[in-house]
């Protein structure tokens, strides 16, 4: 599980979007077509988790906690609550339930993809880049709003 781009990637095109409930739903969609890039995953879920609760934080504090950013980063980020529940853990047995997260579609494991799965240096770096574009628009945005 790689959480940190579902956040970034999705506060990032969040700015996008008017209405938190579209972005939310926009979130979700781009959790799914972010988990079929062929990409490298990594199961260090209470590190991950650390950094995800700091960057939703840092969105919601920036742009607000009913910001379409936060939403859309709220939406990219649910869909892998599932990854550690014990009721859809495959190893006993339980089936996950979002779409992607089947094996036959996740990372998709076209001919060669192996190769060319991004790394998670690039997904970092890219996250962040992204997180950073979505809270500096955001901060930009909400001092207008006050000086006007």
């Amino acid at each position: 599980m790689m959480l940190v781009p579902h956040t970034g990637i999705n506060a990032a095109a969040g700015r996008l979007f008017r209405r938190p409930a579209a972005a939310f739903a926009a979130g979700v969609l781009a959790h799914a077509l972010l988990d079929l890039v062929p990409h490298k995953d990594i199961s260090a879920h209470k590190a991950e988790g650390v950094m995800v609760f700091f960057m939703l934080g840092l969105v919601g504090s920036s742009c607000g906690w009913n910001s379409p950013a936060f939403w859309c980063a709220m939406g990219g980020v649910l869909p892998d609550v599932e990854q550690v529940l014990p009721w859809t853990d495959p190893a006993r047995g339980k089936r996950r339930f979002f779409p992607t997260h089947s094996r036959r579609l996740h990372s998709l494991p076209l001919p060669g993809a192996r190769r060319y799965r991004t790394s998670l240096l690039i997904q970092s770096a890219v996250s962040l880049a992204a997180l950073a574009l979505a809270v500096s628009t955001c901060g930009r945005h909400c001092r207008r709003k006050v000086s006007s």
